[in-house]
């Protein structure tokens, strides 16, 4: 069930995960594996663009989202890469945030067994909340930085689906 729905200042994708089965079945089967789902979800959960959240070693974190043009829900683990070194700082691929090493990383994303592929992502996944916060300081529309950001995101999942190893 998608409906979109606008606030103040955008139209946003909204959809509700109905049960812990569904939210699982949402991720391919070799991310489930290595799935934690959190214990104290409340189903229905209604999730307003899309739902992440981190595994408690902070190894994996995980993305869940809904296009309109999707049947389903998708969802997909992502691998933190450990930083070396002395904090630097970078740039989100996604939302164009600037952070320290700590804020901003390289997340891999498992094609096969052998293939990844990584992201430089903000480490938490809160791209939409920050390109809110920069358009209101800035005083501007945020809708043209989210359709970007949901664009992204959707690519990400059509390269998982698409992805055929040799």
């Amino acid at each position: 069930m998608i409906k979109s729905h606008s606030n103040n200042f955008q139209s946003e994708h909204s959809f509700s995960i109905s049960s812990e089965d569904e939210l699982v079945q949402a991720f391919r089967l070799r991310d489930q594996k290595k799935l934690v789902v959190p214990g104290n979800l409340k189903f229905p959960m209604n999730i307003r663009s899309y739902f992440t959240w981190k595994e408690p070693s902070g190894v994996y974190t995980y993305l869940v989202m809904k296009m309109p043009n999707w049947d389903l829900p998708k969802g997909v683990a992502f691998k933190r890469t450990a930083s070396s070194g002395e904090p630097t700082g970078g740039l989100c691929n996604w939302c164009h945030a600037y952070g320290s090493s700590e804020e901003i990383g390289l997340l891999s994303v498992a094609m096969s067994a052998n293939v990844s592929n990584s992201y430089f992502l903000c480490q938490d996944l809160r791209c939409i909340e920050k390109i809110e916060e920069a358009a209101m300081l800035a005083g501007k529309d945020p809708e043209k930085n989210i359709t970007e950001l949901y664009y992204k995101m959707s690519k990400l999942f059509e390269n998982i689906s698409n992805y055929r190893p040799d």
